[in-house]
């Protein structure tokens, strides 16, 4: 029988603490997706850390109005931005190390392409991934919300507080701007 979230976050807040490694098991890699289209490769485990770490801290302000997972995008999409700010403050613009390992592997299963189609998507990704630090942090929320973790408008709305409307003018925006920067990559 799966034990629901809800039932995890009371038996974690009445003192068996360590349940919440159920949900870091059930979570880990949806997070470790949101924070690999946000942060540079060498500190994305850091971060993922520091998201779980204060998701526990602050589990009894979870109030169940919506899934578990949504609360912890928004602390892990604030993480990120934390990180960002923190960078930026030191005057220290980190280089991504996407040139080195950028195997992200997060999903099980066989891989039946070509080691000639991997390497081309991986040098896809690559460039996917250098296009998308040139977008504004609020950008890339948005697009790797959309196409990333697949969620739908409403569902980015409610993690964001943006408008449905604000929402779709961003993504647009984005997606142009990404498209450019593409091109002229080539």
């Amino acid at each position: 029988m799966d034990i629901s979230d809800t039932d995890i976050i009371l038996t974690v807040l009445n003192g068996d603490t360590d349940k919440f490694a159920i949900l870091i098991d059930k979570y880990k890699n949806k997070i470790f997706k949101v924070v690999s289209m946000h942060i540079p490769h060498d500190y994305v485990e850091e971060v993922a850390n520091d998201i779980f770490f204060k998701s526990y801290k602050s589990l009894k302000t979870f109030k169940n109005d919506s899934p578990f997972i949504n609360w912890l995008t928004v602390i892990a999409i604030r993480t990120c931005k934390d990180f960002w700010r923190q960078k930026y403050s030191q005057k220290d613009m980190p280089m991504s190390s996407f040139d080195e390992e950028t195997e992200q592997s997060f999903e099980l299963g066989i891989d039946y392409r070509t080691p000639e189609a991997n390497i081309l998507n991986d040098e896809k990704y690559k460039m996917l991934m250098k296009a998308m630090e040139h977008l504004k942090p609020v950008e890339r929320t948005i697009i790797s919300m959309m196409y990333a973790e697949e969620r739908s408008i409403a569902e980015i709305s409610s993690i964001t507080g943006m408008t449905i409307s604000n929402i779709k003018v961003t993504a647009f925006r984005a997606r142009k701007k990404l498209s450019e920067i593409l091109n002229n990559m080539m």
